[in-house]
């Protein structure tokens, strides 16, 4: 049998990269198995375009993480030398913090405009940056700070770092920022669909993974209603309610509206790039994975987007997860045609998220 598996990451057990090695070691002594690890701009983003071109470089630096803390982090640069690869989740994760560590009023995206600075500098003029899986939620106004642009309070004076001092935001100055993005295409990666303001925006629907109470929640909405209301009024353009600009702590709306960043459905890009469909096509069976199959999947993450795949060519897919949300189930028209939940050979959440490689193993078995 013709096995196309395409895993995206068991967060906080196993990378894509991991979970496609497995699944191709442990498939191929009965099947034909290709296997690329994806991504939906979050997790694994540099891992995907590292697997389509080997010989691109990771370049290390240190950057400021999402609770202002310098450490080591990488991008990658492409075999051209002139388009790097920034991953989010990399510089600012939550995947990584501790659960004491999270402050998701004061995290912030400065680490991502530091490694945007280094790779301008190394000579990059494009630069694509996969957006999700980030422990801060300042719209990406840290960014941008880091980048040169000035977010000031009515007396003139710089805010601090962070979404809450977003609630005094009155001016904007862009034009450093402007100047140094002359002849550099931005493109911002996004995991989602979600807006940044409404029923389903940044902070109402994934603030509480980083950490918010929700009575933060409410202060992270005013804040990002601040920043939107500013960058229309100082540069004319308005983020509130384009889609996706809620990925990775709302860095999407920072980048489309400060730094003219090019918005792409992560899943749907990085499907394209990898000519994912002709492989489709060949195949007898698709496997895609994820940590938890909930609710989020079905926004755009790069597991709906292999079901989407598998349905337009009328190909069985089987969907192995770590846990599984049952409201998933009103999806309907969506679902997979299998669903294998590795908790269920556990005998905890806790000792299935420990050993996931183990489990996987063993279903394998069963294919």
């Amino acid at each position: 049998m013709n096995i196309l598996v395409l895993p995206n990451a068991f967060k906080g057990s196993l990378s894509a990269l991991q979970t496609a090695r497995i699944l191709q070691k442990e498939l191929s002594a009965r099947h034909r198995v290709y296997a690329v690890p994806v991504s939906d701009g979050g997790d694994g983003f540099i891992d995907f375009f590292k697997y389509l071109y080997p010989t691109a470089r990771i370049v290390r630096l240190r950057a400021k993480n999402a609770f202002n803390q310098t450490k080591a982090t990488s991008y990658l640069l492409l075999p051209d030398g002139k388009t790097a690869v920034i991953e989010t989740a990399r510089i600012c994760g939550l995947g990584s913090a501790k659960k004491e560590e999270l402050d998701p009023l004061n995290a912030t995206s400065y680490g991502v405009g530091q490694a945007i600075l280094h790779a301008i500098k190394r000579g990059a003029k494009n630069i694509y940056i996969g957006l999700g899986g980030v422990a801060c939620n300042d719209g990406g106004s840290g960014a941008a700070a880091a980048c040169g642009c000035l977010l000031q309070d009515k007396t003139g004076r710089t805010l601090p770092l962070g979404a809450q001092p977003l609630l005094g935001l009155a001016h904007i100055h862009n034009q450093a920022l402007e100047q140094l993005l002359k002849g550099i295409r931005i493109f911002a990666v996004a995991d989602v669909t979600n807006p940044l303001l409404g029923p389903k925006s940044s902070a109402k629907v994934f603030g509480p993974q980083k950490g918010a109470t929700p009575q933060q929640v409410k202060l992270l909405d005013k804040a990002m209603g601040s920043f939107a209301r500013c960058i229309k009024k100082d540069l004319g353009k308005d983020i509130a309610h384009t889609p996706s600009t809620a990925a990775a702590g709302a860095i999407c709306a920072g980048l489309y509206g400060l730094f003219n960043a090019q918005i792409l459905l992560g899943a749907d890009f990085l499907f394209n790039k990898a000519h994912l469909a002709q492989q489709a096509q060949k195949a007898d069976l698709l496997i895609t994975a994820e940590g938890k199959l909930d609710e989020q999947t079905f926004g755009g993450k790069a597991p709906l987007a292999v079901i989407k795949l598998a349905k337009k060519y009328r190909k069985p897919v089987l969907f192995i997860c770590g846990k599984l949300d049952p409201r998933i189930f009103t999806h309907s028209a969506q679902l997979p045609d299998q669903i294998a939940v590795l908790s269920d050979f556990a005998a905890t959440e806790e000792d299935c998220r420990l050993h996931t490689a183990k489990y996987l193993k063993r279903l394998c078995k069963t294919i």
